[in-house]
């Protein structure tokens, strides 16, 4: 390690750390659009005074900068930035010394004493430069300005002629900045691109764990070049076009397809891939994506007959890509093969995924790009990407996916759109975040000052929650204080009512071994096969039986509709009597309208969806002095799950002691496409890269490692049977940990070494011992710091930072991560070891109900609407 981050914000709506570096050359895209605004002046670059360079040098100082000084040059395009520390300036405050006193003194002169002043230390003043000036023309239409005072450090830019349907005859600015320190200059760089309103489109990707969707931001084609309310597309429609253009479909194919969503402009996320794959591979690790796409990865299956070709092709649907992504040996068992010079080479699903979602993010992103350029077809291009992940992602992720993401526009600026995508910028967002800026975004929402607001966004494959405090005097100048997330939303309560449809069979069977070997061998046989079209129709009716869930008051009778339902002669007890199969238990499903919490399967998934979000969010509101919570915004389509909302808002209130009605729950409509609104939005800041804040946990024991606190009491009180016991179990070891929210610069560094660090999802240790190494009498001080390598933990005394150790996650796969994990990826994968409902040996046979009158209508507050057709969740 050897540089210094310097905190800089980009056009007043990006913040980023720049890594000045002794000899610069990097692979990342240092790429930045600029929408030129109808302003007469905007900021390029600025850098707050309040901030401070941080040393990744050893043996050296943080510099404020309010102690730099500055020098700014501008030649060919480029700006360059000159950084030096300003040269202190002494002034000597120590006053003049009154006369001795006299030796002696008698009562009298004590009266007149005056005892001899404290000299006071001197004050150094650095002293700041004050500039304004003009740096040339950056273009035809714009030109550059310099400004430096006691506030901020900027390169400005405004307009010299009025922007109209001419385009700029200059684009790019490259801007350098060198911080000189102890006679070692440091630099790096940036590249904006000054776009045209003509040429600039904004596109925001949501690639969600159920359905996904874009929206586009533009400006009118005419002599007023406004800007216009991001439009929604469909991507849907897109991507069936996409595959029309290409030859993929028949130009008039007019079946339905599984992906499509009705009454909606989602794209439902049903992925398929060969497990023969053809194409030519020159490198298989080194290339980026499928090849043959047509041939090998389906991304639209029709209703009619499509399953049943894709299983007789071998084709095999792929599991959650967001939820998977650390988890990749969960599915070693499913191979594929790419041949090469005659010889089959084997390949992992984790040696092939990521080339899997490279493809289908370029087809998404392909599929508009098409229609952008036939509607416009001499049109050029400044692209901007927003891609909303979830929180699970670490920095490693978030690094991947965008260096991923520049090489698909870097693909297609190289071929099919040369000459037409001129330049772009890339960056991802939290999926939590987003939602907040696009609910503060709403015309009837009140949002107060220095406040702390938090998101809780449960889609279907994650939960992700963010606090974010707004500004003391713009509620826009958002900080973000904690974001977090896990595994487990909608899903996972879809794997409680196929754990209720188990335990059901179980009971309702005469033997308990014979319902365990029929649920294997005629149920969990069929789901972990390629056997697509029943895999599905299963998962289809328990996701419709969820949407129609009922609550306690009416369980009885829903059960009485269970014990006498048929598929002909057959009802749920004679399965196994008669040994029918999956197909007679698909019937029987459909032949149900509703589903109630039997067992407690159900309730105890919200208790822990609930649970595990509110206690992560305890530990700021318990040790963040100044946390206030203003507001709770609860979005994501889990949420569309009476049951889940009444438990999230029951352990908020309980636990964080807000009331009720801070508590917003977005409508229906506003559940998924809030979040992909708001990040158009460029009066709002955001710190893309940055994937969490730290918290450390101090744990009691001395030793080399840190290790884990007793065992205590579960709470909220569980069936010891229960599959989140162990996790609900690990969640309150954090009650009897000591705590230290590490981005207060307040780290216990006398207990580091019995510290873990919680960031974002993950769970962090220090490597190495040589940053424990201390000199006797030594006053040490330790803080965690964000690079895009990662997190690093720098240890100072007297302000020199004279040891810096990385961070490294600490690896929990095997053990509770995958009780998240498995329920989430169901139906794709399935371990017995997770199934609750086999493993149990409490489940005895017991007698029919007798007939009960079906429920009807919605008698419960817990129930969902049933009404409508069902929107999966």
């Amino acid at each position: 390690m050897n540089f210094y981050s310097l905190p800089i914000i980009i056009n007043d709506r990006r913040e980023m750390l720049l890594e000045l570096v002794e000899q610069y050359s990097t692979t990342r895209n240092n790429s930045y659009i600029i929408e030129v605004p109808s302003l007469t002046s905007f900021n390029l670059l600025t850098l707050l005074r309040e901030n401070t360079i941080k040393t990744f040098v050893e043996q050296s100082r943080d510099i404020p900068l309010q102690q730099i000084e500055t020098e700014c040059t501008f030649m060919n395009g480029i700006v360059t930035l000159r950084l030096f520390e300003a040269v202190p300036l002494y002034i000597n405050n120590t006053p003049e010394e009154p006369a001795a006193p006299k030796e002696k003194l008698s009562y009298e002169d004590l009266e007149d004493f005056k005892p001899k002043a404290k000299v006071q230390q001197e004050e150094v003043f650095t002293p700041v430069t004050e500039r304004n000036e003009q740096l040339g023309h950056a273009n035809s239409h714009l030109a550059l300005m310099f400004e430096a005072n006691r506030h901020a450090i900027s390169v400005k830019s405004r307009q010299i002629r009025e922007i109209n349907q001419e385009l700029f005859d200059q684009n790019k600015l490259t801007i350098r900045v060198v911080l000189e320190v102890n006679q070692q200059s440091y630099s790096s760089h940036i590249d904006l691109y000054l776009s045209h309103p003509a040429q600039f489109i904004g596109i925001a990707l949501d690639f969600g764990s159920e359905s996904s969707q874009m929206a586009v931001k533009r400006y009118t084609n005419d002599f007023n070049l406004l800007e216009k309310k991001p439009e929604i597309e469909n991507l849907f429609r897109n991507i069936v076009s996409f595959h029309k253009s290409n030859g993929w479909l028949e130009q008039n194919e007019t079946v339905d397809f599984y992906q499509e969503e009705k009454n909606t402009n989602f794209y439902k996320s049903l992925f398929f891939l060969k497990e023969q794959l053809s194409g030519h591979y020159e490198d298989i690790d080194k290339e980026v994506f499928i090849q043959d796409v047509k041939d090998n990865l389906k991304m639209l299956v029709n209703t009619k007959d499509g399953f049943n070709t894709l299983t007789r092709q071998k084709f095999h649907q792929l599991p959650n890509l967001k939820i998977i992504h650390k988890h990749e040996d969960l599915l070693n068992g499913i191979s594929f093969e790419i041949e090469k010079q005659g010889y089959g080479i084997p390949i992992k699903l984790s040696e092939i995924k990521q080339k899997v979602y490279n493809t289908i993010l370029q087809v998404m992103i392909a599929s508009f790009l098409k229609k952008e350029f036939i509607r416009y077809n001499n049109a050029t291009r400044y692209i901007r990407l927003m891609l909303l992940v979830p929180n699970i992602y670490d920095t490693n992720d978030i690094n991947y996916i965008q260096h991923q993401l520049n090489n698909i526009f870097k693909e297609l600026s190289e071929n099919e759109y040369r000459d037409k995508i001129l330049a772009w910028e890339v960056l991802t967002i939290s999926e939590s975040d987003a939602s907040f800026i696009g609910y503060i975004n709403k015309n009837n929402t009140q949002i107060q000052k220095d406040r702390d607001y938090i998101i809780i966004d449960s889609g279907k494959g994650t939960t992700d929650f963010s606090i974010i405090r707004t500004g003391k005097g713009n509620i826009f100048d958002l900080k973000p204080v904690y974001r977090n997330g896990f595994s487990g939303a909608g899903n996972m309560i879809t794997y409680a009512v196929f754990e209720t449809l188990l335990h059901y069979i179980r009971q309702t069977a005469h033997t308990s071994q014979s319902s365990i070997k029929y649920i294997k061998d005629k149920v969990v046989r069929i789901l972990t096969s390629d056997d697509l079209e029943r895999k599905n129709n299963l998962y289809s009716e328990l996701e419709r039986l969820k949407f129609n869930y009922k609550g306690a008051n009416v369980k009885a009778q829903v059960r009485g509709t269970w014990d006498n339902a048929k598929s002909g002669d057959i009802g749920f007890k004679d399965l196994i009597e008669f040994g029918d199969g999956i197909n007679t238990l698909i019937s029987l499903l459909n032949g149900i309208e509703n589903v109630a919490d039997f067992y407690n399967y159900i309730g105890e998934t919200c208790d822990f969806i609930a649970g595990s979000t509110v206690s992560y969010l305890k530990l700021i509101k318990d040790n963040k002095k100044d946390f206030n919570c203003a507001g709770i915004i609860l979005t994501g389509r889990s949420f569309m799950f009476k049951p889940l909302v009444e438990k999230m808002k029951e352990t908020l209130v309980q636990q964080l002691g807000v009331r009720e009605e801070q508590i917003n729950l977005l409508s229906s409509n506003e559940l998924k496409d809030i979040c992909i609104k708001g990040v158009f939005n460029n009066s709002i800041r955001l710190n893309a890269e940055m994937t969490g804040y730290p918290i450390q946990l101090i744990f009691g024991t001395e030793s080399n490692e840190p290790v884990a606190a007793p065992p205590v009491e579960k709470k909220p009180v569980i069936s010891r049977k229960s599959l989140f016991a162990r996790l609900f179990n690990d969640l309150n070891t954090f009650d009897k940990v000591e705590k230290v929210l590490a981005f207060d610069n307040n780290l216990n560094f006398d207990k580091l070494q019995t510290s873990q660090f919680l960031i974002g999802s993950k769970t962090y240790r220090i490597a190495g011992n040589d940053i424990f190494q201390r000199q006797p009498g030594v006053n040490y001080e330790a803080n965690v710091e964000f690079t895009h390598k990662g997190y690093y933990i720098r240890r100072k005394h007297n302000g020199i930072v004279d040891s810096i150790a990385p961070m490294k996650v600490i690896d929990d796969t095997e053990h509770n991560d995958l009780s998240l994990v498995v329920p989430s990826l169901f139906p794709n994968y399935i371990d017995e070891k997770y199934l609750n409902s086999l493993e149990r040996d409490d489940i005895v046979p017991e007698p029919s109900a007798g007939p009960v009158t079906p429920a009807s209508g919605n008698t419960s507050g817990n129930d969902n609407s049933s009404g409508q057709n069902p929107l999966y969740f």
